[in-house]
């Protein structure tokens, strides 16, 4: 497990992020990566949430870098953003109402960071055109899956279609995203093809 890194030594990494240094996002990701994907799956119960929570999380960070050197507590920064992205993907669940209600009951493991600091409209626009510009067929299965956390099969049943019909859309999906990604956002999707392969 990485060993994190003191406030002083975060500060100053997001001093260098925030001039565009990626060696300084990647220290910040490699120290971080595994806590943000354990605190995620703790609460989503799901690798697939829990792999998208920890991405989206750094793809925040790196959009909102211009105002990392105004952090002054910058671990509490990265749980408060691990507790927005978390707490979103709750929301839309199924079984939302137990399940947020334990979360925020125990959502003083995270900081009172305001929310403010953390929005990362560029970020979310992106990520909510590229799932839209998906053919009807592989959005549908997308959002069953991505927000309403149902299995392949579940899905499979509904749409009245093999697993491997539905896991072939949804790795398709998935392709078509990140390409979007890529083509409108081309230095975060080269920091994050780095990272995430």
């Amino acid at each position: 497990m990485s060993v994190l890194l003191s406030n002083s030594i975060c500060t100053a990494l997001f001093e260098a992020i925030a001039r565009e240094d990626e060696t300084a996002f990647r220290t910040l990701f490699d120290h971080y990566k595994n806590q943000v994907y354990s605190i995620a799956f703790k609460w989503t119960k799901s690798d697939f949430a829990a792999e998208e929570i920890t991405q989206d999380v750094f793809i925040s960070i790196w959009v909102s870098r211009s105002k990392l050197p105004l952090v002054k507590d910058p671990q509490a920064y990265v749980y408060t953003a691990i507790y927005n992205k978390v707490s979103r993907y709750l929301k839309k669940e199924t079984n939302k109402s137990r399940i947020l209600e334990a979360y925020l009951c125990n959502k003083k493991d995270f900081s009172d960071e305001t929310e403010e600091t953390l929005r990362a409209n560029e970020t979310e626009k992106i990520i909510y055109n590229a799932v839209e510009q998906l053919p009807q067929h592989k959005k549908k299965i997308y959002k069953l899956s991505r927000l309403e956390g149902r299995s392949n099969q579940q899905i499979a049943e509904t749409m009245k279609v093999s697993p491997h019909t539905i896991k072939s859309h949804l790795l398709n999906a998935v392709k078509s995203i990140r390409l979007y990604i890529k083509e409108n956002s081309l230095l975060l999707a080269f920091l994050l093809l780095k990272l995430f392969s």
